[in-house]
């Protein structure tokens, strides 16, 4: 009885034993399945991110090269606009007078003795004491806009009616800027009430205009024509001038239109009010298109 107890216990505990031999085997194998999962896990992961990684690359790249050739075109752009503005024509409008004058002195042309004052102020309307500077100044920024939309580079030599500027000084901006024309803008006025209509004035033939004379007086014709008959106003013609500081002193074509007597009441009113001013700038802008072209 003492064998059979002691054998069913021997087999009590092998089997024992070997369960926990099988169990431990199985969790091993578990552990080695879970382990080989989570490599392979991490190397689909790996992948996956290696993947994206490379799409997310082709992306950026892509994007930069988007950016690169949208850079390139706005640069074509400006080069662009660059050139045809390098090539377009240039007009320097010289709005007349100041709101402050000088009574400094300037030769009147190079190597002459004859001074003149820089800036004596211009004239006034006879009723409503009008400076001819803001005139001028509104006609002046009117044919600006008109010729920038033509395709013109236009160059002010002021832009606001408290600059003073000399005559010679004027003159050195229209030749800075290699003008292909310089447009003085001025209204006139008379002794006499009764005088009426618009001028322009163009260099005399000196030995300090000699270059400029021919086309000057050219141009100053044609704008003058077209001046005529777009605004309608009396023609008191194109007239040849040697004693003015801002075209002897000029080396590039250089007109000045009067365009009205501010002394004359009828002629005064018309050139305070803006819709005479846009006939006015509109007239000087088709006549200079046409000169220039």
């Amino acid at each position: 009885m003492k064998k059979i107890l002691l054998a069913f216990m021997c087999l009590v505990i092998i089997g024992g034993v070997l369960y926990k031999v099988n169990y431990v085997k199985k969790e091993h194998e578990k552990s080695v399945q879970v382990i080989k999962i989570n490599e392979q896990n991490k190397k689909l992961n790996k992948i996956a991110n290696e993947r994206l990684l490379a799409k997310a690359k082709k992306v950026k790249e892509a994007q930069e090269v988007k950016a690169a050739k949208a850079l390139l075109k706005i640069n074509k752009n400006k080069d662009s606009l660059k050139k045809q503005k390098d090539l377009a024509k240039v007009v320097v409008i010289d709005p007349g007078h100041a709101s402050i004058t000088s009574s400094e002195l300037e030769k009147q042309a190079p190597g002459s003795t004859i001074m003149k004052i820089k800036e004596p102020g211009g004239a006034e309307g006879i009723s409503t004491k009008t400076p001819e500077y803001v005139v001028n100044m509104a006609v002046a920024v009117r044919l600006e806009a008109l010729l920038i939309k033509k395709g013109y580079n236009v160059k002010m030599t002021k832009t606001e009616n408290k600059q003073m500027l000399g005559n010679i000084a004027r003159a050195q901006v229209g030749n800075d800027s290699k003008a292909n024309l310089v447009i003085r803008i001025h209204a006139d006025s008379n002794d006499s009430s009764s005088v009426s209509g618009a001028s322009m004035l163009v260099p005399t033939d000196t030995k300090n205009t000699d270059p400029i004379y021919k086309l000057s007086k050219q141009y100053g014709q044609v704008v003058f024509r077209n001046l005529i008959n777009n605004v309608g106003m009396n023609d008191r013609g194109v007239v040849e001038r040697d004693d003015m500081t801002g075209f002897n002193w000029s080396k590039v074509p250089v007109i000045l239109v009067e365009m009205g007597f501010l002394s004359n009441t009828s002629e005064e009113k018309l050139l305070i009010t803006e819709s005479y001013q846009d006939k006015l700038a509109k007239g000087l802008a088709e006549g200079i298109d046409a000169a220039l072209k």
